[in-house]
Formats: C-alpha cells, structure tokens, sequence
C-alpha cells in the first residue's frame, strides 16, 4: 500500500501467444529488471518465498548474468540453442512416435 509496484499488468495479455510461440516470454523478466530501482536485488530469492533462485526456474545461472549485462532477447536464446539441440537428440531414442 502506497508503494510504487514495478510489475507488468498481464490480465490483458492474450494466453494464446504463448501456446503458440511455445517458448517462454524473457522479456517480461528484461522489463522488470530495467525498471526495478535496486538492480542488486532483483535477482534475490530471499526476497519472495515464492520464488526459488533464477537458476533454479530457468536451469542456468547464465541467464542471470545475461540480462544483467543487457544481452538481447535472440542471443539469450541463442545461447540455450547447444543445449537444446542435444537434448532433443538424446530423447530421440525414449520417443514413442515421430
């Protein structure tokens, strides 16, 4: 109450985009980084029993380091392509159907 809150109003947002892009939306994490007043807390998990570490959620601490240092959006993802790319073969052999 009578604080200024640095969030996105997503009641608006359209679900549908999501299921389509079928992939996370790590924009709305660069937003509120750049908005947040007290940059060396936003990452904080201390902060939020709702919320476990960063590296915890995404399965990196790259991605931490990564929207500190004002990387876009394509070269985040980029950096996850390796990864991706061999899990995606590693669990061709547990697939039941192509």
């Amino acid at each position: 109450m009578n604080q200024v809150c640095y969030g996105l109003d997503l009641r608006n947002y359209d679900v549908e985009q999501l299921r389509k892009k079928k992939q996370i939306n790590i924009q709305w994490t660069m937003e509120l980084y750049k908005a947040h007043p007290h940059k060396e807390k936003f990452f904080d998990s201390k902060l939020s029993n709702q919320m476990n570490s960063i590296e915890v959620q995404i399965g990196s601490g790259l991605f931490r380091q990564q929207i500190i240092g004002g990387k876009s959006e394509a070269k985040i993802r980029a950096s996850w392509e390796p990864g991706l790319s061999q899990y995606k073969e590693m669990r061709k052999k547990y697939l039941l159907y192509n």
